[in-house]
């Protein structure tokens, strides 16, 4: 039975040598860490990851006060107020007005520190949420390598098998030639290598398909060499399933990401409804701000230090003689427009406040939030022992799974070694001249179904434990 399968894997391995010829070849580690690197899918993921980094961010940095600028120039031309003198003036004003402005959080219910921590917790999640896309698509890689092998293996057999036949055919010719054995012999053995030559191309075409479908997987070109490294597998032992599957639940449940993501997002629930119920508390902000004007209508006047500037003005008459009118003598002024630094100066203007919120009616809608982060918070905790069951649904699925195909495994060995011995017998009496073609042919079909049938329950088995090593966490390797 050992040799058989030596020679099919030596068979496999010369048919699939002129095929790939060109191919770049690729280890099982190599598929997995080509595609962590370059998946589409993945790197989409990593920006919702990104995404939360800065969110996380943001939300840490509202703990701190704000600072924004103000400034505007404004041109009045016709009666208008002067901002400065708030008098009515009909000369054209230019005026700027400046101001910062600053405002803190002093408290709020405590909804800057739950958000903080909900969103670094919102963060977590979304890494294991990253790392549990990484798995599946390790799974799918582990899945798609082992369905090329599978069926490269079958298409050596498929070779051999046509081999073999087209021997046999060979001989009889030659005992048909020798008059030992009569012409009908021949037709059987031509349909059977027509058939076995069909069977060549179906494998063939398998070995294509299988091989596009980890191409796909790898996003890798259809165009593009790309073939497998064939690892020597030989007959799986009996005993590899050293874990049972309960055991192999517990530690997929400590360590797998989509457990801890679950979690994750429970104490996120948890904290969004602490958030909810902060809303009925009240806020106190302490708010400060300085300003200052500019006018260009803004002056003042100085008096000339020269007395022969003065004038007289008059300012009325004596109520006994209305002839006799009455002066004044004033100094002339000088007008001086005040400079730009100096208004801003003058006008200068800081102001502190505290203000105090608190919420009294606010049309349920505190209420409203607090019921519906209940009702996340229910949610979150139902995922996770939904993600749970299926984890220990898949480890449980892939365990029977092992079970039965290891022990299909070991009776399709019996069922070749049997059809072995059946054909040995077919080819022996066809070459006495005590057989027919028929039974011959008869013979082979029935130990070509049952390799078949062996191979697929071998790479099947060996699928399933290879799942189950993912999930107990041991290397990935043949």
């Amino acid at each position: 039975m050992k040799r058989l399968f030596k020679k099919v894997l030596a068979a496999a391995a010369v048919v699939a040598f002129p095929y790939f010829a060109q191919a770049q070849e690729y280890t099982i580690q190599q598929c997995v860490e080509f595609a962590l690197k370059n998946n589409i899918a993945l790197k989409i993921n990593s920006l919702t990851v990104e995404g939360n980094q800065a969110t996380l961010i943001q939300s840490k940095m509202a703990r701190l006060p704000n600072l924004n600028a103000f400034a505007n120039q404004g041109f009045n031309i016709g009666r208008n107020i002067d901002p400065f003198t708030n008098s009515f003036t009909t000369d054209p004003v230019r005026s700027n007005n400046f101001s910062l402005s600053t405002n803190i959080t002093l408290f709020n219910g405590f909804r800057q520190v739950n958000t903080i921590k909900q969103n670094q917790i919102t963060l977590e999640a979304s890494q294991f949420d990253l790392e549990k896309a990484k798995n599946d698509l390790i799974l799918d890689i582990i899945n798609g390598y082992i369905t090329i092998m599978f069926n490269r293996e079958l298409l050596g057999v498929a070779k051999l098998q046509l081999s073999n036949t087209q021997e046999q055919l060979d001989r009889t010719m030659k005992l048909i030639e020798a008059g030992s054995l009569p012409e009908a012999n021949k037709y059987n053995l031509i349909s059977q290598k027509a058939l076995d030559e069909q069977g060549v191309t179906n494998a063939e075409n398998n070995v294509m398909l299988a091989n596009l479908r980890l191409k796909q997987l790898l996003q890798i070109p259809d165009t593009q060499p790309f073939e497998i490294v064939m690892p020597q597998v030989g007959d799986p032992a009996s005993n590899l399933l050293t874990m049972a599957a309960v055991d192999v639940y517990k530690i997929a449940e400590g360590s797998q990401p989509q457990i801890k993501s679950a979690d994750k997002n429970i104490e996120g629930a948890n904290l969004g409804l602490e958030i909810a119920k902060g809303n009925s508390y009240p806020t106190l902000t302490l708010n400060g701000s300085i300003s200052a004007i500019y006018s260009s209508q803004n002056v003042e006047r100085l008096i000339n230090p020269d007395q022969s500037t003065w004038g007289t003005s008059t300012i009325g008459f004596l109520a006994n003689d209305p002839r006799q009118l009455v002066s004044t003598v004033s100094p002339k002024f000088s007008v001086e427009r005040r400079a730009f630094f100096n208004q801003l100066d003058q006008s200068r203007n800081q102001n502190f406040s505290l203000a105090l919120n608190v919420p009294i009616f606010n049309r349920y809608q505190i209420k409203t939030a607090v019921a519906n982060a209940k009702i996340q918070q229910e949610r979150a905790t139902l995922t996770s022992l939904n993600v749970r069951n299926q984890l220990r649904q898949i480890i449980e699925q892939a365990y029977t799974d092992a079970r039965a195909a290891n022990k299909n495994y070991d009776a399709n060995k019996v069922r070749v070694d049997a059809s072995e011995q059946a054909l040995k017998v077919a080819e022996q009496r066809l070459s006495l001249g005590s057989g027919n073609a028929t039974d011959y042919s008869v013979a082979k079909n029935n130990f070509n179904i049952a390799q078949s049938d062996l191979i697929r329950a071998k790479y099947n088995y060996i699928l399933r434990i290879k799942v189950l090593d993912f999930y107990a966490g041991k290397p990935l390797e043949f």
